[in-house]
């Protein structure tokens, strides 16, 4: 009868000179050593083209990170784990409910600032830690929305050089903008 422990097993000498204090344990040319030889999970042909890949250039729109009811008022999504939002989507205000009074897309990987003309209750939208090059679509909406209407704007950690957009946030009354340091 074969026994898998025996068949794993191998003779191991290091060369070293055995202590006395380490007797038991000591390694000598005699001494039989178990090796176990481990396999991990065998990964789909996917994982090994990931890095072939880049993140922005993976189409993820939110309701593909996470399912959104389209009666919400309020939609929070921050992009720590999982998959990111590299796109919000020229129609996504027009798919949800209109009178969304807070947009947070936390830590995405979103360029483009678009989609928000619908939302005419729009009070606070957060797009902090993003990679969005420019303010666009504050004002292109009925009535000036979403500008017309926005309180706060967390436009934090993007690459946007020029905010003069935000002339169109008459009622603005927090505007955070703060970007990396080079050092």
């Amino acid at each position: 009868m074969s026994n898998p422990d025996r068949e794993a097993q191998e003779n191991v000498h290091d060369g070293t000179e055995a202590h006395p204090e380490d007797a038991e344990t000591a390694i000598t040319p005699s001494t039989t050593v178990r090796v176990a030889q481990v396999q991990g999970p065998t990964l789909p042909v996917q994982w090994t083209q990931m890095g072939n890949i880049p993140p922005t250039a993976q189409l993820r729109y939110p309701g593909d990170v996470m399912e959104l009811d389209v009666n919400d008022t309020e939609i929070i999504i921050v992009g720590t784990t999982g998959q990111k939002i590299t796109k919000i989507g020229e129609d996504f205000s027009a798919s949800m409910n209109p009178n969304l009074s807070q947009l947070v897309l936390r830590s995405q990987l979103i360029r483009v600032m678009e989609g928000l003309e619908h939302f005419v209750q729009l009070d606070l939208l957060e797009l902090y830690d993003n990679q969005v090059e420019e303010l666009a679509c504050l004002g292109d909406g009925e009535d000036g929305a979403p500008g017309k209407t926005l309180r706060v704007l967390d436009m934090s950690y993007n690459v946007i050089r020029d905010m003069q957009p935000v002339m169109f946030c008459p009622n603005l009354q927090e505007l955070c903008k703060y970007t990396y340091v080079c050092i």
